[in-house]
């Protein structure tokens, strides 16, 4: 008796095995079959606007991923090529996994493939704006304990951070938001704050000595500070994006007429060209992506 119950309890599991052998090899049929049908999908249409160029596979290398703050409301740059390099400045969020509206400065090189710089202030609220040799970068922060908006500058050689308005950042009887509308030169920032119902004013702040003038009062409709600014057209003319109206991005190289599918279905927030044209960065709902352009990962 225990003998046919030894045999029954192998045949039983050999039963168990061959069920299983059959589930697996079903389930790898049906990928096989998935993977067939998305391989002859039909390709993404070329918009009737491009036609007229050869259309190629790729001309980009992607270079990173990366993760930005969300948000959905007007805060200026949150991607910044530097003037002087590779380096691509961003607002990410403190865990590096996910946040909205505030978060911190990263520095990521293209060319290394590495961040090369983290900012210690961790309520940045966006509006990067390099200084015109590369070495600092200026930002709209949060000042979370006051609950007012500042602008700091940060050196990146030594991370430290100066807080431009200081004490005086409250200029109205709400959050007195601030906004960078550039560097005049090395060494003298151009910002601005609301002031009250329609007022915006205008200062001018000298980093060497340090000293915040204000220049000029003007109305919140002629307030660019917080002005995103895209770019559809590389700084060399040579590279230009195109978005169709199904959300596909589109990249065309105007040197040899060709164009090519960068992005499908997705909404781009922002995109900017490196100064030299060599790299390509692009901010979406939830990614950073960058690339190296005239070059191609097939």
């Amino acid at each position: 008796m225990k003998t046919i119950n030894k045999y029954l309890f192998l045949f039983l599991g050999l039963l168990s095995l061959s069920i299983l052998s059959a589930c697996s090899a079903f389930e790898a049929s049906a990928n096989r079959a998935t993977q067939t049908v998305d391989a002859t999908s039909t390709p993404i249409a070329l918009p009737t606007q491009l036609s007229v160029q050869t259309r190629v596979e790729s001309q980009t290398c992607q270079v990173a991923e990366l993760v930005p703050i969300q948000t959905d409301k007007p805060q200026g740059d949150l991607l910044a090529w530097s003037p002087s390099g590779h380096e691509l400045a961003f607002v990410e969020p403190v865990n590096q996994y996910s946040g909205f509206y505030i978060g911190q400065i990263s520095v990521y090189d293209a060319a290394k493939k590495e961040s090369i710089f983290t900012s210690k202030d961790h309520a940045v609220f966006g509006d990067l704006t390099w200084s015109a040799d590369g070495s600092a970068l200026a930002f709209a922060a949060l000042d979370q304990a006051a609950g007012v908006y500042t602008v700091k500058t940060v050196a990146l050689a030594d991370g430290l951070e100066t807080d431009i308005f200081g004490d005086g950042a409250s200029t109205e009887d709400f959050a007195s938001q601030k906004g960078i509308i550039s560097w005049a030169n090395q060494s003298e920032l151009i910002v601005t704050s609301v002031c009250g119902s329609d007022c915006v004013r205008v200062y001018q702040y000298n980093a060497v000595s340090q000293t915040l003038i204000p220049q000029q009062e003007i109305r919140y409709n002629e307030n660019t500070s917080l002005n995103l600014v895209n770019d559809l057209t590389s700084p060399d003319g040579k590279w230009m994006i195109d978005v169709d109206n199904k959300k596909n991005t589109w990249l065309t190289s105007t040197a040899d007429n060709r164009v090519s599918l960068l992005l499908a279905a997705t909404t781009l927030k922002e995109e900017k060209f490196s100064k030299d044209s060599q790299y390509l960065a692009i901010r979406t709902a939830d990614k950073v992506l960058i690339y190296q352009l005239g070059c191609s990962t097939n």
